[in-house]
């Protein structure tokens, strides 16, 4: 009846997040070699996923779905590892390069980007980069904006329904925080950045 952990050495991404290009880079070969080693897998009997909103197709793979910046473990600055699974479930490729463009690239306003240490110009490269070094075919590249939106609103949701209605511990203090107020506004400007976005990605 016990969760066992195991224990990866290196240093997660703490405020300031390292922010030069080569980081977004490393984590889009990481998230590759961790989606091909594992594609494939699965769950023994008699165990579940986490109830998500994403629905599995027949090439998804294991997604962490949460590349929250302490959630990437470095080694001389450098991603190497994730940690913190508790979302994890079968998804689409795409999810994952979604989640770590909205907080690595980052996708959001210039005063969260900057809060973290993050870069607040040059977002369309970084996402270019983020999708090349991870290899994102042509296919996945035409629907990421898409899956970012739809990330944007489960995000929502699920900080809506478990931290503000459920007050799940955690996830209470983290909306009472105002997270739900800054997945608003990150919402907002990735709406309004969409269009230049896209033209990185064609």
């Amino acid at each position: 009846g016990r969760e066992a952990l195991s224990y990866v050495e290196g240093e997660p991404a703490l405020r300031p997040a390292p922010a030069d290009d080569e980081v977004v880079a490393e984590l889009g070969r990481l998230l590759r070699r961790m989606h091909d080693a594992q594609e494939g897998f699965a769950l023994p009997v008699g165990v579940a996923w986490p109830d998500l909103p994403v629905e599995a197709t027949p090439d998804s793979v294991v997604c962490h779905n949460d590349l929250f910046w302490p959630n990437v473990i470095l080694r001389d600055g450098r991603p190497v590892a994730l940690i913190d699974w508790d979302l994890a479930a079968p998804a689409p490729r795409v999810y994952d390069v979604a989640s770590a463009a909205n907080f690595w690239v980052p996708l959001r306003p210039d005063e969260q980007a900057a809060s973290w240490g993050l870069p607040t110009k040059n977002r369309g490269a970084r996402l270019r980069l983020l999708c090349d070094a991870y290899g994102l075919d042509p296919t996945a590249r035409r629907e990421l904006l898409d899956v970012i939106a739809r990330l944007n609103r489960i995000g929502f949701e699920a900080h809506r329904t478990l931290g503000g209605l459920e007050r799940r511990p955690g996830w209470a203090e983290m909306w009472d925080a105002g997270s739900g107020d800054q997945i608003l506004a990150r919402s907002a400007w990735f709406e309004a950045q969409r269009d230049d976005l896209l033209a990185f990605l064609r």
